[in-house]
């Protein structure tokens, strides 16, 4: 492994990720945790956040990424359609572990248009939202 994605990885998932997913987890998960109706509507506008955060940072600081963050959003949207149709909140929860994967890819591979305490923080609190949804599934 280089040293470029390997400092990404360590900035990422470092000090600096943490604080981040802290910050972010306490705003994004400090609700009645997927218990009741309201908890599930904030996990599915929690998911469409994630999502559409990548576009506003493509827009503004590297729009060779705006096809690959707009497609990212709109798979996001099919899924909570899918979970909206449905009512099977699996599928939020399937969006949420992709969404940290993507993360984890933007690290690896060293993606300067998003903040990499930004993707970092994204990985912890988009699998801590995932174990909540299937815990109370």
């Amino acid at each position: 492994m280089n040293s470029a994605p390997k400092k990404a990885l360590r900035i990422g998932l470092g000090i600096r990720g943490i604080i981040g997913a802290v910050v972010l987890g306490f705003i994004c998960l400090f609700q009645p945790i997927f218990g009741k109706s309201e908890s599930l509507l904030w996990a599915m506008i929690l998911f469409a956040l994630a999502a559409f955060v990548y576009v506003v940072f493509s827009l503004l600081r590297d729009r060779n990424f705006i096809s690959l963050t707009t497609l990212q959003f709109i798979i996001a949207l099919v899924l909570l359609g899918a979970t909206l149709q449905t009512g099977i909140i699996i599928f939020v929860a399937l969006g949420l572990f992709s969404h940290a994967l993507w993360d984890l890819w933007h690290l690896a591979t060293q993606k300067l248009y998003i903040p990499w305490w930004y993707a970092g923080a994204c990985v912890y609190v988009d699998l801590a939202a995932v174990a909540l949804i299937i815990i109370k599934a």
